[in-house]
């Protein structure tokens, strides 16, 4: 698909977010996602190329920048990569494990969510097995017998990932400057592209039959045999305001005692330093005006009771604010993306065009990880003191 650049990246993107929050088909979501990406590799070709040749001026100016350096096998993916002829060349080929953790490292840094979830690698199909200590151990007498009741709280899940497919494109003018920026400009666009595309799934995902993540904002049941079924769209608990400090600290504290409850209703957890508050951008300064103070020293200081973080994340739908566990949310992958040329046409003469594949999947542990709620807070011109 080949597109005309009247608008802007940050309109195509935009547009994209758009879809999802708005829960349009999959089809016009995923038209509206590539558009964005093939905008989103133009744009940064342009930075790359352009950085390419400032820094290869000067040698000096490449360590002051903190130059990229390749291992040998990071250096002879990147030259088969760079070099390849799309005719003949249709060999999958792995990204080294080297340059798959820099991309997870780099979508982290850009997206505060994925950096609060933590990702395990595993293989395609997955037997993920998750206990409850609650129960496996018991007091006995001391020349008693062994006490065979012992009635720790396993349930097995079984699923196979999902693919998440990327394109990866590399202008070809782009080798004459090295292979280090062949990786950089790469890795900039699978950052972009999964990350983009795993937090979609973690906060809005509809579950194993739309071959999606199950998401934060959903509810689900297990079959017989445990798979997952019935994923629908969570309603919400009750509004939160932050409206003053007494205020929010009740509001906050049913959350929290909301949250340090399995779905069975009796196992106590504790979630203590483990609830994040997830929220659309544009509404998480409005909440964090609400309890940002200055003390006498003239510096701001933000803080929530119960230690609570509030991330932003653009899938969030305006006036709906999510509270969840971080760990007990299970995401998976596989570790390894595979990249092979795309033999489709593009209108993209002087680029070598690539798909890049990976696994992944991800769902909360109960109907409790997470809860969904009502953000009815001011705007900022009435906020007292603004």
């Amino acid at each position: 698909m080949s597109i005309t650049f009247k608008e802007t990246v940050a309109e195509l993107r935009e547009d994209y977010l758009n879809s999802v929050r708005e829960q349009v088909e999959p089809e016009a979501i995923e038209e509206k996602y590539n558009a964005y990406m093939e905008g989103y590799a133009k744009e940064i070709k342009d930075q790359v190329l352009q950085e390419a040749r400032n820094a290869s001026f000067d040698s000096e100016i490449k360590l002051k920048r903190n130059h990229n350096v390749l291992t040998s096998e990071e250096r002879k993916f990147f030259k088969v990569l760079a070099e390849a002829d799309l005719d003949t060349y249709k060999e999958d080929l792995l990204l080294p494990e080297t340059t798959v953790i820099r991309v997870m490292e780099d979508m982290q840094k850009k997206r505060p969510l994925l950096s609060k979830i933590k990702f395990n690698v595993a293989g395609l199909k997955t037997r993920m097995i998750v206990g409850d200590p609650n129960g496996a151990a018991i007091w006995g007498e001391i020349f008693g017998k062994i006490q065979g009741q012992i009635s720790a709280n396993f349930k097995e899940i079984s699923f196979a990932q999902n693919k998440l497919t990327a394109f990866a494109i590399v202008p070809k003018d782009l080798i004459e400057f090295g292979y280090e920026w062949v990786e950089r400009y790469v890795r900039l666009q699978l950052a972009e592209a999964i990350g983009s595309k795993l937090e979609e799934g973690i906060v809005v995902g509809r579950g194993p039959t739309m071959n999606e993540p199950v998401g934060l904002t959903r509810e689900f049941d297990y079959d017989e045999v445990g798979r997952i079924s019935n994923v629908v769209e969570k309603t919400a608990e009750g509004q939160l305001t932050f409206v003053d400090a007494k205020t929010t600290a009740k509001e906050l504290a049913q959350v929290m005692t909301t949250l340090s409850v399995k779905e069975d209703g009796k196992t106590q957890i504790n979630v203590s330093g483990k609830v994040a508050l997830l929220v659309n951008p544009s509404e998480q300064y409005l909440i964090q005006a609400n309890y940002t103070v200055q003390n006498v020293n003239g510096q701001w200081i933000t803080s929530l009771p119960f230690n609570l973080d509030v991330v932003p994340s653009e899938f969030v739908e305006k006036g709906k604010i999510i509270a969840f566990v971080a760990d007990r949310y299970h995401a998976i992958y596989t570790g390894a993306v595979s990249i092979r040329s795309y033999d489709q046409t593009l209108a993209l003469e002087d680029a070598n065009v690539y798909i890049a594949k990976q696994f992944a999947h991800g769902l909360p542990d109960d109907k409790n990880t997470a809860k969904v709620y009502d953000l009815a807070i001011a705007d900022v011109g009435d906020l007292e003191g603004i």
